[in-house]
């Protein structure tokens, strides 16, 4: 079904129309632009040592030898992806 609308518009008042339908559609993909990045995501320590390819007690010992960063999020153990994916290409590039 087609639906003509007859109406007669002035320049300025087409002008408006277009301009608010144009800002109703931009204005959604602007403001997600300029939203702030998400948090980085949260690994359990199973999710880790699989990223890794490591064992949990080998994931224990970079852990407590420095070599990746642990958080304590109470009394669990998190670690940031972010962390985990620089400490990979630290450890593949001898710690260059």
């Amino acid at each position: 079904m087609q639906t003509i609308i007859s109406t007669t518009f002035t320049p300025d008042e087409l002008t408006g129309l277009i301009m608010a339908a144009v800002e109703r559609t931009v204005r959604p993909m602007i403001e997600a632009a300029v939203q702030p990045p998400h948090s980085p995501k949260l690994l359990t320590r199973q999710e880790t040592a699989h990223f890794l390819g490591i064992s949990l007690p080998t994931l224990h010992e970079w852990t407590m030898n420095g070599k990746i960063t642990a958080n304590r999020i109470g009394t669990r153990v998190r670690y940031y992806q972010t962390d985990v994916e620089a400490a990979l290409r630290q450890i593949k590039t001898g710690g260059r």
